[in-house]
C-alpha cells in the first residue's frame, strides 16, 4: 500500500490541495450568477473582479469574432439544406456581450483548481447548428474550435478519428498538405447519411475520406491504430459523459504514442478530485471503505480503481512533488483508470 509521510512539507502540500477544491467550488458559485447572460458594463467588472479575485489571467473579456468567422468550415459549411425526420437544420444567434464558456476545464496553478476560460462577442453572431427538437445536436461552438486546435495540428499522414458530428476535424485536417488521407469510425448511420448527403459535398478535395459504420470499441486496438499515423479519438459531447467512455479505453490498455483524445485533460480533471480526495483519506488515516461508500455510484467506482491501483504500489510519498505526482500525471492516472473493478 502507498505511505505518505507526516511532515511538514506533505501537510501543507494537504492543505494547499484541500484549499483549491474549495477555491474551485466557490468560483464556480461566484461566476454562474453571470454565465449565458448579456453583460452590462457594471457587471463586467464584476466579472473581471471574480476572475482576479482567483488569480486568473487578466484582460478583456471581449473575443475576437474571426474565431469564428475566419474559421474554414464555419465559413465554407452550410447546413441550411438540412431537413431530416429528426434532425432539423437551425440559425441560432449568439447575443453581443453574452458571457460563455469558450473552452473545457483548464488547470491554473499546481494544486486542483480548473476553471472554464470566458468570454463575449462584440457583435450578435448567427450560429449554425443541427439540432434533435430542441436539443442543440452539433454546432461549430467557439469551445469545439479551440478544444480541438492541439488535435488538428498534430494530424498529419493518415490520419483517424472516431466519432463523425459535423465533419469539422477531418475537414480541417483536409485541408492540410501534411494529411494524406482520413479514416473515420461512426456508430449512429443518421449521423453518416446526413453528413454523406449534406455536408461531405461541401468537402472541396480529393483526398480520401472514408467513412465507416461501425463500433468505435471494436476498432480500438493496437494493430488497427497502428495503420495510422495520428489518431484523435472524439465520440463524446463533453467531460461528463466522456469520463465513462474513456474509461472504458483505459480498460483495454492500449497505450500508443500517436493517439490522442479530445478534452482529456478536463476528462482527467475530474478524476484528480476523487484522486486527491482518497490520498488526503489515507493521510488522514480515516476509512477507506467509509470514504468510498460515502460517494455516488459513478465517484464511487473511481475510488475504487484508485483503491486497488494505490493498494498495488509500495512507494513512500515524502514531498509535495511526488504527492502532486499521483494526482497530475497523465500516465499514472491512465494506468489507474485501466485497473478493472467490478461495477
Amino acid at each position: 500500500m502507498i505511505t505518505i509521510e507526516k511532515n511538514p512539507e506533505t501537510k501543507s502540500a494537504i492543505s494547499a490541495i484541500m484549499q483549491s477544491m474549495f477555491d474551485q467550488r466557490n468560483y464556480l458559485a461566484d461566476i454562474l450568477e453571470y454565465l449565458e447572460k448579456p453583460l452590462t458594463p457594471g457587471m463586467e467588472r464584476q466579472v473581471e473582479g471574480i476572475l482576479k479575485k482567483y488569480g486568473m489571467h487578466g484582460g478583456s473579456l471581449a473575443l475576437d469574432e474571426r474565431i469564428l468567422t475566419d474559421n474554414p468550415y464555419f465559413r465554407n459549411i452550410s447546413f441550411d439544406k438540412v431537413d431530416f425526420p429528426t434532425v432539423k437544420y437551425s440559425k441560432d444567434v449568439i447575443p453581443k456581450r453574452t458571457l460563455m464558456n469558450t473552452d473545457f476545464n483548464r488547470q491554473l496553478g499546481k494544486y486542483l483548481f480548473h476553471y472554464h476560460p470566458v468570454g463575449y462577442f462584440n457583435i450578435d453572431l448567427a450560429m449554425p447548428s443541427l439540432k434533435e427538437g430542441n436539443i442543440t445536436w452539433m454546432s461549430p461552438a467557439p469551445s469545439e474550435i479551440i478544444s480541438m486546435a492541439e488535435g488538428i495540428e498534430k494530424g498529419s499522414g493518415k490520419c483517424l478519428t472516431m466519432g463523425l458530428g459535423i465533419g469539422f476535424l477531418p475537414y480541417m485536417w483536409l485541408l492540410k498538405d501534411s494529411v494524406e488521407s482520413v479514416t473515420v469510425i461512426e456508430h449512429n448511420k443518421d449521423v453518416i447519411d446526413l453528413f454523406n448527403k449534406v455536408i461531405r459535398p461541401q468537402f472541396n478535395t480529393v483526398k480520401n475520406l472514408e467513412i465507416i459504420h461501425g463500433d468505435a470499441y471494436e476498432y480500438f486496438n493496437e494493430e488497427y491504430l497502428r495503420g495510422f499515423d495520428y489518431a484523435y479519438i472524439d465520440f463524446w459531447e463533453s467531460n461528463e459523459d466522456g469520463l465513462d467512455d474513456y474509461i472504458r479505453l483505459m480498460e483495454k490498455k492500449v497505450d500508443l504514442p500517436h493517439v490522442d483524445y479530445w478534452i482529456e485533460g478536463s476528462i482527467l480533471s475530474l478524476v484528480k478530485q476523487i484522486v486527491a480526495l482518497y490520498l488526503i483519506t489515507l493521510y488522514q488515516g480515516r476509512s477507506i471503505t467509509d470514504f468510498i461508500t460515502s460517494l455516488d455510484d459513478d465517484n464511487r467506482r473511481l475510488a475504487r480503481k484508485a483503491n486497488k491501483f494505490f493498494k498495488r504500489r509500495t512507494d513512500v510519498i515524502s514531498t509535495e512533488e511526488e504527492l502532486l505526482h499521483l494526482i497530475h500525471d497523465r500516465n499514472v492516472l491512465r494506468d489507474m483508470l485501466s485497473v478493472p473493478v467490478s461495477m
